[in-house]
């Protein structure tokens, strides 16, 4: 979406579709690797480099451990939370179980 304008990112449609691109690179900058997806949402592409590179591996709980901020802390766990109760609900076509 070139030329987007600040105030057109209040406007539902352009937020999501802006939101669902940025994800989508996110996803690219870490590939399953969901709680680095959400931390770098949150806290930043850089931090997330950093922090996985501390944890020195890909598992979620020791990556989670080691994210800088209590804010981003919290906003994965929350998500992630969230995400496992929609996995429980819906199978990957959105279809309710």
């Amino acid at each position: 979406m070139p030329n987007v304008q600040e105030n057109q990112l209040y406007i539902p449609d352009t937020s999501i579709t802006l939101g669902a691109e940025y994800l989508s690179t996110l996803h690219q900058m870490f590939p399953q690797l969901w709680e680095a997806v959400a931390a770098s949402y949150n806290g930043g592409e850089d931090n997330v480099a950093r922090w996985l590179k501390r944890a020195k591996n890909n598992d979620a709980g020791v990556f989670t451990s080691e994210i800088g901020f209590d804010e981003t802390k919290a906003y994965v766990q929350k998500v992630m939370s969230n995400y496992r109760a929609y996995r429980q609900l819906y199978t990957v076509d959105l279809i309710r179980r």
